[in-house]
């Protein structure tokens, strides 16, 4: 038999909650009751035996939220539930960073909702005690995308994935970046968890799916259907997923871009549909943040670029790489040139096209990220770090009703690009010039492209490509080329011996030192020396 403790300071609600539900039927033997979250903890120390708690969240005395915190410290397995009114989704959501199990509002305390929310409690409960771990769990789920469990492991397992029709889903946070700095340090351990707990209470709610977290910015939700669901999955799956972003709105505040994959009978293709559920998610870039992306979708973009007249496209290109044309423009920031570069392209005869309207925003989108995609030369680049902010090129030009509002912004966006890549040219320069100096006060000890790169302020590959281009030489090349130099001026105005010099320009031996300098001066250190004395 299960042990129950109600927390609430109305003793209506109290009253309401214990008599709504004949709890010994559902295997309470006790339901107990407390005023306020102090009396309920010394409740829980004193008995050690409560396994459901349902507790308010604005009390006096001790509020439920730090009744929570101080129950988790007692070790026990308990399962905390919450009551909620409609202005605390702040604090529930506090609530669920604490691992609440689930919440109701007390506006809905009816009496099928209340044993559902405690019955789902007690599964977990039983679940954890038969060392059903999230590790354990996630591994699980990872073998059935991997295609490592067949069905009938599958039906024996701890999933929720039990039916004969399969959909995956990738939820993707948008806006990423400003979602990330609400976690302290940056540990997005709690960010994943927050999520994975608010995903999984929807999932539970509707009895069917696993989540599992892709990265910090990426969720897959694999769902599983029953054969009498056949003509009412897209119904079903539009209803879970409108409580997910439910979910995700109310207690994180995080909206996300949810692509969807088709659905599939065959349990070994799971990993295939995970991917395209993955690759439609993407395709926000296209359609925007905040979107259910299906297949059809992707069909679409697909369509489109099947059915565009490929010679315009060609023609496109060929005007945009020809020598002097716009990308040559853009490498040496000319912005006049560009600006005429430009206009010319868009007086293309090919853009002057009177068929479908949708093909003149694929065709002014070819274009932009012809730009774009050369000026981010590397992984290290992207758009919102050269100008600031993340732009949704497609969804940036459907806002406009006319060929020439959309020309007018392309121009604007063209000079704030050109505009930004002055300034980073200036900040390259100034970092360049830094890691000079730092090699210049540092080459007599151990320098590594790690070390400059970090003193600059740029990772390691980008730091390593923007000296190569304004020094002319590679990392390794630069800083011998110093140390040789310096050698060089040691042997000749100094009273040093070759061990000596070979100390102070940075060189771990004396073999290799010599080795080294032979190699760029065409003779060994001594013959230098000897040389130079005999002028």
């Amino acid at each position: 038999m299960y042990k129950m403790l109600l927390v609430e300071d109305e003793p209506i609600v109290r009253l309401a909650l214990k008599s709504l539900v004949d709890w010994n039927n559902y295997g309470f033997d006790e339901v107990l009751e407390s005023s306020n979250g102090k009396k309920a903890l010394e409740i829980m120390k004193s008995r050690g035996d409560i396994d459901i708690v349902i507790t308010d969240i604005n009390m006096p005395v001790m509020n439920g939220i730090e009744l929570i915190e101080e129950g988790k410290k007692l070790g026990g397995d308990t399962e905390f539930l919450v009551l909620s009114a409609y202005d605390d989704y702040s604090l529930v959501r506090s609530a669920f960073k604490l691992g609440i199990n689930d919440y109701i509002l007390k506006t809905e305390m009816e009496p099928d909702k209340i044993v559902k929310m405690v019955m789902t409690a007690l599964e977990k409960k039983k679940g954890s005690s038969n060392n059903k771990s999230t590790i354990d769990k996630n591994e699980l789920i990872r073998k059935f995308i991997a295609g490592d469990l067949n069905r009938e492991e599958l039906n024996s397992s701890i999933l929720k994935l039990k039916g004969d029709y399969y959909i995956c889903c990738s939820i993707l946070i948008d806006n990423f970046k400003i979602i990330k700095k609400r976690y302290e340090d940056n540990d997005l351990r709690e960010l994943i968890s927050s999520v994975v707990n608010a995903v999984y209470q929807v999932l539970e709610t509707v009895n069917t799916g696993e989540v599992i977290p892709l990265s910090s910015e990426e969720y897959g939700i694999i769902l599983a259907f029953e054969s009498s669901m056949e003509n009412h999955i897209e119904d079903k799956l539009a209803e879970i997923l409108s409580k997910i972003r439910i979910a995700l709105l109310n207690f994180l505040n995080i909206e996300e871009t949810i692509g969807i994959s088709e659905v599939n009978k065959d349990i070994s293709k799971i990993k295939i549909l995970l991917d395209d559920a993955r690759r439609n998610a993407r395709l926000r870039f296209i359609y925007g943040k905040g979107k259910d992306i299906y297949p059809k979708d992707e069909e679409r973009v697909d369509n489109i670029k099947k059915n565009k007249n490929n010679n315009i496209t060609q023609q496109i290109v060929i005007e945009m790489v020809k020598e002097n044309g716009i990308l040559e423009a853009l490498d040496s920031l000319d912005e006049e040139k560009c600006i005429d570069e430009m206009k010319r392209i868009f007086k293309l005869k090919e853009l002057s096209f009177t068929g479908d309207i949708e093909s003149f925003y694929i065709y002014y989108l070819e274009i932009v990220l012809m730009i774009v995609q050369y000026v981010i030369k590397d992984e290290e680049n992207n758009c919102e770090g050269i100008i600031g902010e993340d732009i949704d090129f497609y969804s940036e030009i459907r806002k406009f009703d006319t060929t020439a509002e959309i020309e007018e912004w392309m121009m604007n966006f063209l000079k704030t690009l050109i505009s930004s890549l002055k300034k980073m040219n200036t900040i390259e320069s100034e970092a360049i010039k830094q890691a000079k100096d730092f090699i210049q006060k540092n080459y007599d000890s151990k320098v590594t492209l790690d070390m400059v790169s970090r003193e600059a302020g740029f990772s390691k590959t980008y730091f390593s490509r923007i000296f190569t281009e304004q020094t002319g030489d590679n990392f390794t090349t630069y800083l011998t080329n110093v140390r040789i130099e310096k050698a060089k001026e040691l042997l000749t105005k100094t009273e040093m011996k070759i061990y000596e010099v070979c100390e102070h320009t940075g060189y771990p031996n004396i073999e290799h030192f010599s080795r080294t300098f032979k190699k760029i001066v065409g003779v060994s250190p001594i013959q230098y020396k000897n040389n130079y004395m005999r002028r």
